[in-house]
């Protein structure tokens, strides 16, 4: 047993001081977005891009819009968001590699970056969970995890509140979000989500953080936030990413 772990321990040390870099001589480290080398300590994404990311905050007028629209369906408390998603900008880029390319170590660095804001607000430690935005089981199975609950073990390791996967169901597959309107937005998601029965009699009086990586209109926030009021939540926060105009 200990020759064994001898042997891995000079394995590993191998590894760490001839074969990486060696491997990063042969094949340097850039860079994911912008293709410059990556500098010593940076991991996949260059502080420069993540820098680059327009921020968002109560002040600025998407949020303010998108507030508007959460005040006018009496469905969430408040809102906390990261960044602006701008069309063909790195964020974009992040997010898509997140999604569709399985780089989860993104999800949970903008985690990490929500995390940091929500310590800022103590209201939100009061929360009895997190609640990523579920995917339908078909999207799930095609895509292999959910990015929002990729994004939630990011907050969850700032902040320490718990992840529940179980509360929130999907209950219909539905089309995707991008090219709708307002209104056909809201009629997609209307009755898409539900409570799992086994929880129904356990949320009244609580209070519960919606996490998604992207708000645009807030409709897929609201029909899940509807469906936890319906069952009694008293208090419910929107968190995301990004926020898109």
């Amino acid at each position: 047993m200990i020759r064994s772990g001898r042997a891995l321990h000079l394995m590993n040390l191998l590894y760490r001081s001839i074969l990486v870099p060696l491997r990063d001589f042969i094949y340097p480290p850039v860079c994911f977005v912008c293709d410059n080398l990556l500098p010593a300590g940076e991991d996949r994404v260059c502080m420069g891009c993540w820098n680059s990311f327009a921020q968002v905050d109560s002040c600025h007028p998407t949020w303010a819009e998108i507030r508007e629209k959460f005040d006018a369906q009496g469905t969430i408390d408040d809102l906390l968001s990261c960044f602006l998603f701008e069309k063909e900008g790195a964020l974009q880029d992040i997010l898509h590699m997140l999604k569709y390319r399985g780089m989860k170590s993104f999800g949970i660095r903008l985690g990490r970056e929500i995390g940091y804001r929500m310590i800022e607000h103590p209201e939100y430690a009061r929360a009895e969970a997190l609640l990523p935005v579920p995917l339908h089981r078909r999207k799930e199975r095609e895509r292999g995890y959910n990015q929002a609950e990729v994004i939630c073990r990011g907050i969850q390791e700032v902040t320490g509140i718990p992840i529940d996967t179980s509360l929130l169901v999907r209950n219909k597959y539905t089309l995707s979000q991008t090219k709708l309107t307002l209104e056909e937005r809201r009629q997609n998601v209307g009755d898409a989500f539900g409570v799992a029965r086994d929880h129904r009699s356990i949320i009244s009086g609580k209070c519960y953080i919606l996490v998604d990586d992207v708000i645009t209109t807030g409709s897929t926030i609201n029909a899940c936030a509807e469906a936890l009021r319906a069952n009694g939540a008293e208090k419910i926060f929107a968190a995301s990413a990004a926020l898109a105009r």
